[in-house]
């Protein structure tokens, strides 16, 4: 079958460990899209964060982003949104609050922390936008047009905190039962567990993306690393894993490619998708 579209992850996918996308990353893209294949980004970033990386690439396509939540073009359209029910966004935050557990809010593509700490100034330069603190009580009110709330852990900041301090499955287990129904949770990267709307996913996402294109699933390529890309790669008619993907995530997948500081997008695109013969070209 061949592949119309292929969507990829940005964070230890596409982007280098500095938060980069590579000269070959981006000629591949290029290639790719000169071919007349679709590329477009699957990512749980911001989309004003995203953007900014379709620019670098040269893209001008609907994105995914929050993990799904939201699909909007370079040039400002909106093709979906699912965002959290207003009440369910309070009642998240104050329990949270509750629990001392930190948690950030984005409302209208917007960054909002409770308190300003490490891992809020070390997320703000992973994802070159800059939030806003404003306090427990007022995060608790911000709760309009919320695609995402996002566990900003420890171990994200310092990468060295205990294991007892960090509770990722903890979190996830008590948070799901206590919101069920209401919310889903995923581990996106170390450190960082987001929020969004049941039902909502990068698969969901590249089904609604696709039908409008007027793609089949099967033509669609994914490439990813992690738990959040799981479902898209599960979906999807050809998936592609990272080298510095976990072994499960590599397990369910049709190809394993180089790493994400070794060109591992580009590999892809020329070999499975261009079905070119493909020499990593980098030295290092």
């Amino acid at each position: 079958m061949e592949i119309k579209l292929f969507a990829t992850d940005l964070d230890g996918t596409l982007l280098t460990n500095d938060d980069n996308i590579s000269e070959g990353n981006i000629k591949a893209i290029k290639d790719a899209v000169d071919a007349g294949v679709m590329v477009t980004f699957a990512t749980g970033r911001m989309y004003s964060s995203a953007v900014k990386y379709a620019a670098q690439a040269g893209l001008d396509v609907p994105l995914i982003t929050y993990n799904g939540a939201l699909i909007k073009s370079t040039a400002g359209k909106i093709y979906f949104e699912s965002c959290i029910e207003p009440a369910v966004v309070s009642a998240f935050v104050r329990y949270c609050a509750q629990k001392h557990w930190y948690v950030q809010v984005n409302s209208d593509d917007k960054l909002y922390f409770p308190e300003y700490l490490q891992r809020s100034i070390s997320y703000e330069k992973s994802v070159g936008i800059e939030g806003k603190t404003i306090g427990w009580e007022a995060l608790e009110r911000k709760n309009r047009n919320v695609t995402k709330l996002l566990f900003v852990l420890e171990n994200f900041a310092n990468p060295d905190a205990p294991e007892k301090a960090i509770n990722e499955d903890e979190i996830i287990s008590e948070m799901m039962e206590k919101f069920a129904e209401k919310v889903t949770l995923v581990k996106s990267k170390k450190g960082l567990i987001e929020v969004i709307n049941p039902g909502v996913s990068k698969a969901s996402a590249l089904d609604v993306l696709a039908k409008q294109m007027g793609i089949t699933i099967d033509e669609v390529m994914a490439i990813g690393d992690a738990d959040n890309d799981l479902p898209m790669l599960r979906a999807v008619g050809k998936s592609v894993a990272m080298g510095n993907a976990a072994r499960h995530i590599q397990d369910v997948c049709d190809y394993v490619v180089n790493d994400n500081e070794n060109d591992g997008v580009a590999e892809a695109i020329y070999r499975y998708v261009l079905k070119k013969a493909y020499i990593h070209k980098r030295c290092f």
